[in-house]
């Protein structure tokens, strides 16, 4: 680890540390920009589903994509320059066929992930401020977690499942991974195809699932992706390349935390 990267970590670090103390002050100076961003740019998370269902690709940024742009390692992949630098031009994207999603700023399920995802933009939304275009729309990335299945029970698998209804469909994941296309969720697919991709530091890995998708599927098929930060450079290239590419993240884990839930 270099010098300035450890001064980074420390720098974050304390900030985290300062967030209770600081949270009030910080809200009052940014509140507009937040709830700007929330309520005039930021689409639900049905009219992101209807997005999708009109056809296009769905790129979805989290906390991994966000810190791994400013530079920080996450559990499962490495922070790269290219990653770094691909992910912030998949940010301004201006291509009609891919919907750029960012998670949520000031409402989700319940307190404690509103307080989560504001201890951490309290970290990483100045700098993520200066990427953003505020004359662009964004896609709204919780709609493969649970908060979509909580807040919208009754839209939520039907908006889902519409999409792939009848269709052949490869899924792009880790070894390892507990995603698969035998799930409820896709028992309307007409066609099932897996390729798998490596646990950690998949973006190494891009070129060669791009070579697999080419040569085995055909460009009516659809391409879900749950592949961590390299599911949204994927879905980026595939929707390049003439597919429908979606990065469904942990969308069957969320599904069974809420039903499962529910059903207990």
């Amino acid at each position: 680890m270099t010098f300035e990267s450890a001064m980074r970590r420390f720098k974050l670090r304390m900030k985290k540390r300062m967030y209770k103390l600081d949270k009030k002050r910080w809200l009052s100076e940014n509140q507009s920009d937040l709830q700007y961003f929330e309520e005039k740019l930021l689409y639900s998370m049905p009219e992101t589903l209807q997005l999708v269902a009109q056809g296009k690709s769905l790129a979805r940024f989290g906390d991994g994509e966000i810190t791994l742009m400013d530079g920080d390692d996450i559990d499962f992949q490495k922070c790269h320059p290219e990653l770094a630098l691909e992910l912030e031009n998949i940010l301004k994207n201006q291509d009609e066929k891919l919907l750029v999603c960012l998670p949520t700023i000031l409402k989700a399920c319940n307190d404690d992930e509103v307080n989560w995802w504001l201890k951490f933009w309290y970290v990483r939304w100045k700098d993520l401020k200066q990427k953003l275009s505020f004359e662009h729309s964004y896609g709204h990335s919780m709609v493969t977690r649970p908060d979509f299945f909580i807040m919208y029970p009754e839209q939520a698998v039907p908006a889902w499942k519409s999409i792939w209804q009848n269709r052949k469909t490869v899924l792009i994941t880790g070894e390892g991974s507990k995603l698969n296309l035998e799930h409820t969720l896709f028992d309307n697919v007409s066609a099932r195809q897996i390729i798998y991709s490596k646990a950690t530091n998949a973006f190494a890995d891009a070129e060669r699932i791009i070579a697999e998708v080419q040569n085995t599927a055909k460009q009516s098929c659809l391409i879900l992706i749950a592949l961590g930060p390299t599911g949204t450079v994927l879905a980026k290239r595939f929707s390049d390349l003439g597919y429908q590419a979606l990065d469904i993240g942990h969308i069957t884990s969320s599904y069974d935390t809420v039903f499962q839930q529910k059903a207990g």
